[in-house]
């Protein structure tokens, strides 16, 4: 597999879980390799494949970098016979033009897979051209952050390289999952495929990190791929966006606004920009250089400065250059510590707000509470303190025989402090009202019982329970061993009557 631009992090992050045996993935080269070798309807294959495309990334990126029995040049020429837009052998285009809209609109849509499928079969390149479209479609269709970077990246791949425009149209296609990637790669030092990258993106009208965040809102993952994408690229213009980021009220994506942070300040500094002397009025040159423009740190440095002014008060004093003189990590950090303490103090208030309502009797009230307060906060510090609310309001919802929601509420109260006091009693209790739910619905629940009682022994209504219901099953018992004794003698007396009658 070729090596990816986005980091391992990243990928692990928004990988789908692999099915065992990895059938996906066989299916996958099974269907492009049929199609490879002239098998196949390509749009039905590209159904099938769409289907399973999911956990067969990696397999179909393999497939993508395989070798070629054609030449490159036989299989631009094969695409120039079908009037598709394809890059020279240096990358690039050989018409340039500024196009208007609606000319935009048709190059878009122009399907080059329908093209192919027209073309004689015996062409060179032909079917692996064709299984080629199918592979790269099917990714697009994935919606993953991965797929994208396996795009992107066979449209700079030598072998690959001519398929750069249908490369960029499904880019477009399966944003926003393609804007990691692309923030990526348009922060290239590869000068080539950060125009392409920068083309896209502005062609999606997401070149502005602020806009692409804001297209991400939908999807938390994609957020915290996207904030991972800014920080392991550095991206000047994303300095803001990855610094607001970190007081978000996600948990886990203000852990990974943090974690880009602070990657743009610390590490190993950026080249120093390019120096030239300035024209000054009246056409005469300055005396020395000066920077033409602020490297992403500088950037952060002076960002992080304001945001601490008017957040902490800070007063700095400042390089000629405008940079802040300060430790920006020790910065960063006491800046963070400052959302935090702020944000633990809101917490404290809501969840004040829910003990009052639980003591005043309003349980339902203050379950609801709890409910959005650790939703919003997961690591809440009085998570622990929640529990006997939680046990309180599972026990209310037992006395009105609500065993779904008692089972849910015992379950919260297990869940919040799993080695706290209150642990066993309510893994016992949501047993128990499992078993109870199961019951209402002319089900079995003694096992549940049973475990509840293993629990806690001295669980009474649990024990009454799981007796009552052993209770129950031994007339069957009964009735079923007399059933079968009595068979059983039934075919003993026939046996004998048979051997008392006289052999003739």
């Amino acid at each position: 597999m070729r090596s990816l631009a986005l980091p391992l992090a990243l990928v692990l992050f928004v990988a789908a879980p692999a099915r065992a045996g990895s059938e996906d993935a066989k299916t996958a080269t099974a269907l492009l390799t049929g199609l490879d070798r002239g098998g196949g309807d390509p749009v039905k294959v590209l159904a099938e494949l769409t289907a399973v495309a999911p956990h067969a990334v990696p397999a179909i990126d393999a497939f993508i970098e395989r070798t070629h029995v054609s030449t490159v040049d036989e299989r631009r020429a094969l695409l120039t016979s079908i009037e598709a837009e394809v890059p020279d052998a240096s990358g690039r285009f050989v018409t340039p033009k500024r196009q208007q809209a609606a000319e935009a609109k048709a190059d878009d849509d122009f399907d080059w897979l329908a093209a192919l499928v027209k073309v004689d079969a015996g062409a060179p390149g032909r079917n692996e051209t064709i299984a080629d479209i199918v592979a790269i479609r099917a990714l697009a269709a994935t919606r993953r952050v991965d797929a994208a970077q396996v795009i992107l990246d066979a449209a700079f791949a030598e072998s690959t390289m001519v398929y750069r425009d249908e490369c960029g149209r499904r880019l477009r296609e399966m944003a926003p999952y393609s804007m990691p990637a692309l923030h990526i790669a348009s922060q290239s030092d590869n000068k080539a495929m950060a125009r392409y990258s920068t083309y896209q993106l502005e062609r999606l009208d997401r070149q502005e990190p602020g806009k692409a965040f804001g297209a991400t809102q939908h999807d938390e993952d994609l957020r915290i791929a996207l904030l991972d994408a800014f920080g392991t690229a550095h991206h000047r213009e994303a300095v803001s966006v990855v610094l607001k980021a970190a007081n978000d009220d996600a948990p886990r994506v203000r852990k990974a606004a943090r974690a880009a942070w602070l990657s743009y300040v610390s590490g190993p500094p950026p080249k120093p920009a390019p120096k030239k002397k300035l024209v000054l009025p009246g056409g005469r040159l300055a005396n020395k250089e000066t920077p033409l423009w602020l490297t992403w740190r500088e950037l952060a440095a002076i960002e992080l400065a304001r945001t601490s002014e008017e957040v902490l008060g800070s007063v700095f004093t400042y390089k000629e250059s405008g940079v802040p003189n300060t430790d920006l990590v020790a910065l960063s950090n006491e800046l963070f510590a400052h959302y935090d303490g702020e944000r633990a103090k809101t917490d404290g208030v809501a969840f004040d707000w829910a003990v009052k309502a639980a003591t005043g009797g309003d349980l339902a009230g203050a379950g609801a509470a709890l409910d959005r307060l650790l939703a919003a906060n997961p690591e809440l510090a009085q998570r622990g303190d929640a529990a006997p609310i939680y046990l309180q309001l599972a026990k209310t919802h037992e006395k009105a025989k609500d065993w779904q929601a008692a089972a849910a509420a015992y379950g919260k109260a297990h869940g919040v402090s799993p080695e706290g006091p209150h642990a066993v009693e309510a893994q016992a209790g949501r047993e128990y009202a499992l078993g109870k739910a199961l019951e209402a619905d002319g089900k079995d629940g003694s096992a549940n019982f049973r475990r509840a009682v293993a629990l806690k022994p001295d669980y009474g209504p649990a024990r009454a329970a799981a007796a009552k219901d052993g209770q129950a099953t031994k007339p069957w018992l009964l009735w079923a061993a007399a059933a079968g004794a009595t068979i059983a003698l039934g075919f003993l007396i026939a046996g004998l009557r048979r051997r008392r009658q006289p052999v003739h």
